[in-house]
């Protein structure tokens, strides 16, 4: 046998795992989808909660649109962090979306309580509630303006 033709057996496994890694590496920066418990993949439920109860006062990039029918224009929801000294307080924003509770300084209550919005939508347990706010939650984090 010609030494040129030989493969040593551990050559040849060195080589299979170095194609295993390397195909492995490469699915991985292919599939986009975060892990499903992050907050990346919270963010990406977040936004769609958001697009389909939010977007139509707080607009299509969460800066808040002038209403003629709101005595209070919307809030620029990017600007929570920047607005609180750097902080995102999760809690108050959480309260503030739910709504059941009313918040002193928040003012009156033209936002809807989404908390009982969420409620009403058949057999929804008060976890998949705060599971909702967790996501929205999650997304506005992503969205504050540095």
């Amino acid at each position: 046998m010609d030494f040129h033709t030989y493969i040593s057996p551990m050559r040849f496994t060195g080589g299979i795992l170095s194609i295993i890694i390397i195909t492995l590496v490469v699915w991985s920066a292919c599939n986009p989808a975060p892990p499903e418990d992050s907050r990346a993949a919270q963010a990406v439920r977040g936004k769609q909660l958001f697009d389909q109860y939010c977007v139509s006062c707080h607009g299509q990039n969460a800066q808040g649109m002038i209403s003629d029918t709101l005595l209070q224009d919307p809030a620029d929801l990017t600007t929570i962090t920047a607005r609180r000294r750097g902080e995102f307080p999760i809690l108050e924003i959480a309260r503030i979306i739910d709504g059941r509770k009313m918040i002193k300084g928040h003012g009156n209550r033209e936002m809807p309580v989404w908390g009982d919005v969420f409620a009403q939508q058949g057999e929804i347990t008060e976890d998949d509630i705060k599971g909702r706010l967790a996501e929205i939650i999650a997304y506005l984090m992503s969205i504050q303006a540095s």
